[in-house]
């Protein structure tokens, strides 16, 4: 009692105890912590990561489509060169097959000689020989695999190269185009 005045306080409520002014600061950046952004660039990367990586896949899977198509139209162009100098068409035939190893079967290939000199006659000097074959290319590496998974069917492309070359001379038993 102070000054004649007493001052009685009664407490019917707990009251917090504080912590020591060292461990409260650790506690706040901790608490504060969870609150940031940190983290969120790992969060959008594990959604846009295997987007960019189908994407690039199936570039490359486009790219080896790419191959195939110059492969082909290589093999073509030589068979309607070996043909314009008066191989036989199982010989075409074989050569084209021997320069597109693994991509056409000999079944695909369709050889004939156009009557372009007008003389009625195929397979002469002057007329064309006409080479062309039938390849169907189907993703794999990027988007044929990834969406059979899903159930839809892979795309493909299907390639058709054709060349025509001048005989240079006569061509045994030569068919019609």
């Amino acid at each position: 009692m102070r000054g004649g005045v007493r001052r009685e306080t009664i407490t019917t409520e707990r009251t917090p105890v504080l912590a020591a002014p060292g461990i409260r600061r650790r506690l706040f950046r901790v608490f504060s912590g969870l609150r940031t952004e940190r983290g969120q660039a790992l969060v959008e990367f594990a959604f846009v990561g295997p987007l960019l990586l189908l994407l690039i896949l199936v570039v490359v899977d486009f790219g080896i489509a790419l191959d195939h198509r110059e492969v082909l139209q290589h093999a073509v162009r030589e068979g309607a060169r070996r043909g314009a100098v008066g191989d036989t068409v199982a010989q075409i035939t074989d050569q084209i097959h021997d320069q597109s190893p693994g991509t056409l079967d000999p079944s695909d290939i369709t050889i004939c000689y156009v009557d372009k000199n007008g003389d009625g006659q195929r397979g002469d000097p002057g007329d064309n020989v006409r080479v062309k074959a039938k390849y169907t290319y189907k993703f794999s590496v990027g988007g044929g695999e990834a969406l059979a998974a899903f159930g839809v069917t892979p795309p493909s492309i299907d390639m058709s190269p054709v060349a025509e070359e001048r005989l240079e001379k006569e061509a045994p038993n030569p068919i019609p185009c």
